[in-house]
């Protein structure tokens, strides 16, 4: 069945708006009494059920899927719109607002079309004539004609800002001109972009306590505008807005938690969009929260339970490795861990990568003092003092650190790696014994420094043996008249 005159359909147009005019042109009535003429159950028409429009499509020989892109199926706790969850807030097909100037384009009043794009939450104005929305008298009905009823159309106002980037992209997004340059949004649903960007665009504008339920219009697209540049950009973007808006929290106390850290956005993500997919914007907070955060293993965050310890704060890191927290504290400021002048607030609140902190404690706590290197590798002193010289033996506590010149300490796996490349050597022959003599003796008779031909011998830039009855430094010998030669030839 194919209605006459036709009447062309407009992908702009909502579907309820559309089969509101066509009635009229054929039964000089509203939309109900063509729906019903046409069998349909109108109840079922509204909220847009999937075979109501089929039927509809059928009766008006109009392509099925032109009018399921115009319609939106809404349910009692929330909405689908082409084939996505919605919340029933994101997108109306309710004629609640609208462009005058779009409808004195339009022609007469029976002709006036209610655009898909102004029952989208975050748009304010008309994109095409920079204005502002006008409110219809009344919002609850699905069509201009009985929104507006027999009032005249409200007064157009100039927006002086700049179009928002994001009303061009929900745009082309609706009608299919998407260039696919940004794959990251591609992926993800119009309201997970836009209600992320709103969210981190509200708290960056105005708060980590922002109700955004009692933002002005305007103050929603600004907001939206401002996230949405962020958000376009990718993780790695919204990564630093994150850090911003940690950074900017008023919490002071030590075990403040994400709520007092990130606000708004996290009680979001957390409590309110149950319902609705946020989509990844949920799993970059998590991490955030994780990665900056000592979350104890067990915790849930966001959905989510932690499994594994991350980062600790000073008071469990303390229990951690079972230093005292003051001991603790002054030991991770020569360390380089904690400012010099940090106080005890500011050194309560920051974190430490688990993996790192708990091995630079362990390190220290089996560390060896200065003093003790030599017996433990099996060198003279001398010796010792000059690998320290060179660096080529590195203290744990760096040399510019507060208290490094008193308490010399090294760590004990640095000395573990030297004495294992000892062992690597190949024993030395017994039957060739008479050849080879210690690297001290070897330096004696003019074979270099110390420090370059142990290293060199480390390497295997020279070739050097270990007696298997001696163990360290002491332990290497090498061809002496070979080296002696080899440096004169050089």
């Amino acid at each position: 069945m194919t209605l006459w005159p036709a009447l062309p359909f407009n992908c702009e147009e909502t579907l309820l708006s559309y089969a509101d005019r066509l009635s009229v042109m054929h039964t000089g009535r509203g939309m109900k009494r063509l729906v019903r003429d046409f069998g349909i159950d109108t109840e079922h028409f509204t909220s847009g059920y999937v075979d109501a429009v089929a039927v509809f499509a059928d009766a008006t020989g109009l392509p099925l899927l032109d009018l399921q892109q115009a319609s939106v199926r809404v349910l009692r706790s929330c909405a689908f719109f082409r084939g996505d969850d919605i919340s029933k807030l994101f997108l109306s097909p309710r004629a609640a607002r609208y462009c005058p100037t779009c409808l004195e384009e339009d022609g007469d009043r029976a002709d006036w079309r209610f655009r898909l794009i102004w029952g989208f939450h975050h748009v304010a104005r008309c994109d095409l004539h920079a204005l502002w929305l006008v409110d219809a008298p009344t919002s609850n009905e699905t069509n201009l004609r009985l929104a507006l009823g027999t009032s005249e159309l409200g007064e157009a106002q100039t927006v002086h800002a700049k179009t928002p980037d994001y009303l061009s992209w929900l745009r082309a997004r609706i009608h299919g001109s998407v260039n696919g340059k940004n794959k990251w949004m591609d992926g993800q649903t119009i309201e997970q972009v836009l209600a992320a960007s709103e969210m981190l665009g509200s708290i960056l504008q105005h708060g980590h306590k922002v109700a955004i339920t009692k933002l002005k219009p305007g103050e929603t697209e600004e907001a939206t505008d401002i996230g949405f540049s962020i958000y376009a950009e990718g993780p790695e973007a919204i990564e630093e807005a994150l850090d911003t808006i940690r950074q900017t929290s008023t919490a002071t106390a030590v075990q403040a938690g994400p709520l007092a850290l990130y606000g708004s956005l996290f009680n979001w993500l957390d409590r309110r969009c149950n319902a609705i997919n946020p989509g990844p914007i949920r799993d970059i907070l998590r991490d955030h929260i994780v990665k900056h955060s000592a979350v104890e293993p067990g915790t849930r965050v966001l959905g989510v339970e932690i499994t594994e310890r991350r980062y600790h704060t000073l008071y469990s890191l303390s229990a951690a490795v079972g230093v005292e927290r003051p001991r603790l504290s002054r030991l991770l400021k020569k360390l380089g861990e904690i400012p010099m002048d940090a106080t005890e607030v500011e050194s309560g609140r920051m974190v430490f990568e688990t993996a790192k902190s708990v091995r630079l404690i362990e390190a220290f706590a089996t560390a060896i003092p200065l003093q003790d290197v030599p017996a433990y590798l099996c060198a003279t002193q001398n010796q010792v003092e000059i690998l320290y010289r060179v660096g080529l033996m590195h203290p744990l506590i760096p040399r510019a650190g507060r208290g490094s010149v008193r308490h010399v300490v090294i760590a004990r796996s640095h000395l573990d790696e030297l004495l294992n490349k000892v062992t690597e050597l190949p024993v030395l022959d017994e039957t060739a014994a008479g050849e080879f003599h210690p690297i001290s003796y070897a330096c004696q008779r003019g074979a270099g420094r110390f420090e370059d031909l142990l290293a060199d011998v480390l390497d295997g830039k020279v070739q050097g043996y270990r007696r298997f009855d001696k163990v360290g430094i002491g332990a290497i010998e090498v061809d002496v008249r070979s080296l002696i030669a080899m440096k004169k030839s050089a």
